[in-house]
């Protein structure tokens, strides 16, 4: 399960990680298919995706509004039963597999339980993907219109519920960030597939990673709160 923050590089990880045997869904739930924004693709399967705007949307929240009022996800049991079933069909499938959707960040805990309803949670692991608080506000800024002040402080809501789940559950996380993986690809793919216990190509990832892929990391000093402040310190502290 991939947790990150919209903005935050995870479509890259899902990328690296597809090429490399961990089957992030196909082409068919691909979507959507490549745009400016993410020109290699976004590596997200929909199926995942639409079972969590059903849970947003069943609970009384607009992904795409980015309000920062996100109220407590509540679960359906009709959309549990379907979360079973995806994660059924995708485990007789696929030896080794997994799904990215920044909207999981605020889902976890739902999809922990199917898993572990299907007695196949002992096998779950959990990568989550940082990227600095000001490089997501400008990125949302760039893309969606939204104010650098309301920007950093969804990337806190969503961050700080992403790391609530690690925290709260005892399964095996790794830590890494957008930043890390742009400047040393390889040495991040290693930690991230020792992690894993699975070996990659790293001819792969040198062509399919684009450095000059994060346009948003550069700009005037963006002042943060004191809090925002401490969860980045206290997420790089666990990557570095």
């Amino acid at each position: 399960m991939v947790l990150g923050m919209h903005r935050s590089g995870t479509s890259t990880f899902a990328g690296v990680l597809h090429m490399n045997h961990i089957v992030m869904g196909t082409y068919q739930n691909f979507w959507p298919r490549p745009m400016i924004e993410n020109p290699k693709g976004f590596y997200e399967n929909y199926d995942f995706r639409l079972l969590n705007d059903k849970l947003l949307k069943f609970s009384g929240y607009d992904v795409r509004s980015y309000n920062l009022d996100i109220p407590k996800i509540n679960l359906k049991e009709s959309i549990f039963k379907k979360m079973k079933i995806l994660i059924q069909n995708s485990n007789h499938k696929y030896n080794n597999w997994g799904w990215k959707d920044p909207r999981t960040c605020l889902t976890a805990t739902h999809w922990i339980s199917s898993l572990k309803s299907l007695n196949i949670d002992k096998d779950l692991k959990i990568v989550f993907i940082a990227r600095k608080a000001s490089s997501v506000a400008r990125s949302l800024e760039n893309r969606n219109d939204l104010p650098i002040s309301k920007g950093l402080l969804i990337w806190e809501k969503y961050t700080k519920n992403a790391l609530d789940i690690c925290e709260k559950y005892n399964y095996p996380v790794h830590y890494s960030s957008f930043e890390n993986l742009l400047s040393n690809p390889k040495d991040t793919c290693d930690k991230l597939f020792n992690f894993l216990g699975k070996e990659y190509n790293n001819s792969i990832v040198d062509k399919f990673i684009d450095k000059s892929i994060s346009k948003s990391g550069h700009g005037g000093t963006i002042k943060y709160t004191k809090d925002i402040q401490l969860l980045e310190d206290w997420i790089y502290s666990k990557i570095n």
